[in-house]
């Protein structure tokens, strides 16, 4: 058949709409706002977004491409139809980049704080002084729409008061003078109270130096030293870590937090607005540090003496959230990831209901863009639509944006030749979005100008990925060749991408999930009657390495992947305990702990129980540390201009800072900021200029063999 424009295009919009990052506009030709006709919940009957309209702060926690963004959205256009609701939304990261781009010096400042402090402290100076300034401004936006009114209501002279104070408030703020005087004799204080850490970082980071110069003087039994010298760096951070506290602290006092609140509620009273809802877009994508620092200085204080007033809706990933002193148990957690989030209803029925879910998105979705089903698109001769949606779900595990990706390949490699969609092109598909999107992740890791003990974990799960794939493998081979007998096991299809171990092991392999190489598929009890987590490798990884994923149909094979070759409690503890060391910080102490101590160590917020003092999972990796040290320093860079190269490298065309900022995430003034460096002075992109039009980049020679060690 041959598809007409109207089909090509709509398949186009449908599929791109569904794997932009941030904040997708969904419009329609004539540039009306479809959002709130295609906006499609994860659950039934909009309960996401119901229970996130809540006056409540909430945290939605997710991995990249949930739909955080997307409810963000549909929280907005409900809110600004309320009367008394105020939405203020905030991307945490865009605001954090441009921190970053502009750091005003502050005179006097440099003799109270160490180098190394002070550029952090500008950093989150900035961003502070960035977000309560966007809050003024959400406010006086909200107020200019309504000033004819106002003046009719309350009078010119009231009117112009409530603008001075807004006026006065944003001064406050963002008037680098007005802050200085009460900044400095603050500084000076914590100078003072704070005089000896920077000679103890320097202290810590002297010996990290000197037990890698021994190490590499030595032979490879040396191997003990080296896995130190990533824990030494660590301790260092860590020493900063203290701080924190008089670090918030000293911005408290300078940027005056409760007088701002006042203001705030004094000019939201005349407009009649009762609730300021800040919806925090990106929270968990800035550093640690300045992710305590902001929670500390802006949200705690903000939604705990505010009496109701305002309410934070926080979009945050798993394992990257810091409460501070906000009471977690006052504050509701919205789950989005498939299994997070269907477990906690009917656990027989989280395939079904995912499944279900991606139904209603991309019905909803080609209806509205092609007028037609999906079957128009998808040969379905021998295979029905629903299993499309199965295996559709299979490759995207619920994540609309990866769901978007591989459609989009589909498209590209199928449908604008006027050819239908089978399971093969699906397979390959999410293939091909494994090898662009996520096996990267390693490669972009060990370029970066990260800590030696980051880079050696990344290594480390690298490493624990492949005894995965080998496990399933040998598994697949030992049950083709009927090694592995009974009737559960078939011979035709090999089922072996699932895998069940302790819960306990969870801590350590939080990273591979967040970044896609597993997820998390259930929890269940092994024929032992043991608790144990399933989980699932990648489906495009299974593909690629030619493993069967999922499982055998029928009530027959319901417990399936709690069959005993699936159980991988060996070899993660063979593998954690030649890759990690649980140990207390005090040279006094140094207990050690075993894997199997975390869930107790958790429970005592890891605490020695012997002395009470801070225990620490140390690195050890003398393969890792090895080929870090075969990588040629010039070819370490920040993480954001590691990741634009890499988007560079796989794509077959120039791309321009807005279509870049799409692939990886970041703002378009962040890309085009980079790229210029990695231009300049580096001479690893070219950037093109047409006349009256962007730049565009391009990698150059060098920037193509930037990967090649």
């Amino acid at each position: 058949m041959e598809y007409s424009e109207k089909q090509l295009n709509g398949f186009f919009e449908s599929v791109e709409s569904l794997k932009k990052y941030r904040r997708a506009d969904l419009i329609d030709e004539n540039g009306r706002d479809l959002l709130k006709e295609l906006y499609t919940d994860l659950l039934p009957n909009d309960y996401i977004l119901k229970k996130s309209l809540k006056e409540n702060t909430t945290f939605l926690i997710g991995r990249k491409g949930t739909g955080k963004s997307t409810i963000f959205l549909r929280i907005e256009q409900e809110l600004r139809e309320k009367k008394g609701y105020l939405p203020c939304y905030l991307d945490v990261k865009t605001i954090y980049e441009s921190s970053q781009t502009k750091l005003t010096r502050i005179k006097g400042v440099d003799s109270l704080l160490p180098s190394d402090i002070l550029e952090k402290y500008l950093i989150e100076r900035s961003f502070i002084q960035t977000i309560l300034s966007k809050i003024i401004d959400e406010i006086s936006n909200k107020f200019d729409s309504l000033f004819d009114k106002l003046l009719r209501v309350l009078g010119v002279a009231k009117v112009e008061s409530i603008q001075e104070r807004l006026l006065e408030l944003k001064s406050s703020i963002e008037d680098n003078n007005h802050l200085e005087k009460i900044e400095i004799p603050v500084l000076q204080t914590y100078s003072r109270h704070n005089k000896g850490m920077n000679e103890r970082i320097k202290e810590s980071n002297l010996s990290s130096k000197l037990e890698l110069n021994s190490s590499l003087e030595k032979t490879k039994i040396s191997g003990g030293i080296k896995a130190d010298v990533g824990m030494d760096i660590k301790k260092s951070d860590k020493i900063a870590l203290e701080n924190e506290d008089s670090f918030s602290s000293v911005f408290l006092q300078v940027f005056q937090i409760k007088e701002v609140i006042t203001g705030i509620k004094e000019a939201l009273a005349i407009l009649d607005i009762r609730h300021l809802y800040i919806l925090l877009d990106d929270f968990s994508e800035i550093e640690d540090e300045s992710i305590i620092t902001f929670v500390d200085v802006i949200l705690a204080p903000l939604n705990n003496w505010s009496e109701e007033f305002i309410k934070f809706k926080v979009a945050a990933y798993p394992n990257r959230i810091y409460y501070g002193k906000i009471d977690p148990g006052k504050i509701d957690t919205i789950n989005l990831d498939f299994y997070n989030l269907y477990s906690e209803f009917d656990r027989d029925k989280m395939e079904s209901n995912a499944i279900e879910f991606t139904n209603r998105i991309l019905t909803k979705r080609f209806e509205k863009f092609t007028g037609h089903g999906l079957e128009v698109f998808f040969e379905t001769s021998k295979t029905s639509i629903e299993e499309y949606f199965e295996i559709l779900f299979n490759a995207s595990m619920n994540v609309p944006r990866i769901l978007g990706y591989i459609l989009s390949y589909c498209y590209q490699s199928r449908v604008i030749y006027n050819n239908k969609i089978n399971k093969s092109d699906i397979e390959s598909a999410a293939q091909k979005y494994y090898d662009d999107k996520i096996s990267s992740f390693f490669e972009t890791t060990t370029h970066s100008l990260l800590s030696l003990d980051e880079k050696i974990s990344a290594l480390q799960l690298k490493d624990i990925l492949n005894v995965f794939i080998r496990r399933a493998k040998d598994i697949k081979r030992r049950i083709t060749t009927q090694e592995l007998k009974g009737s559960i096991y078939l011979v035709n299809n090999p089922y072996s991408s699932h895998f069940h171990f302790d819960p306990r092991y969870e801590e350590f392999l939080k990273t591979l999930e967040l970044n896609f190489f597993i997820t998390k598929y259930n929890d269940l009890s092994d024929k032992d009657g043991t608790p144990v987590s399933i989980y699932s490798l990648n489906f495009g990884l299974c593909k690629k390495e030619s493993i069967y994923w999922g499982k055998p149909k029928g009530t027959k094979y319901r417990k399936y992947f709690i069959e005993r070759p699936f159980n991988y409690n060996k070899i993660i503890s063979e593998f954690l305990s030649n890759a990690k060391r649980i140990v207390c910080s005090n040279i006094d102490c140094k207990k050690q702990f075993d894997v199997e101590d975390i869930k107790f160590l958790e429970f005592n917020n890891y605490k020695c129980n012997a002395c009470q003092s801070d225990v620490l999972i140390e690195t050890i990796s003398d393969n890792a540390i090895e080929l870090i040290n075969r990588i040629d320093n010039s070819k370490m860079l920040p993480f954001p201009e590691v990741r634009i190269l890499k988007e560079l490298q796989t794509s077959e065309n120039e791309m321009y800072a807005r279509e870049l900022a799409q692939e990886v995430d970041y703002s378009g003034q962040l890309i085009g900021w980079r790229a210029k460096k990695l231009d300049e002075n580096h001479q690893l992109v070219q950037r093109v200029k047409e006349s009256g039009k962007p730049y565009k980049y391009k990698l150059t020679q060098k920037g193509n063999d930037f990967f090649i060690d």
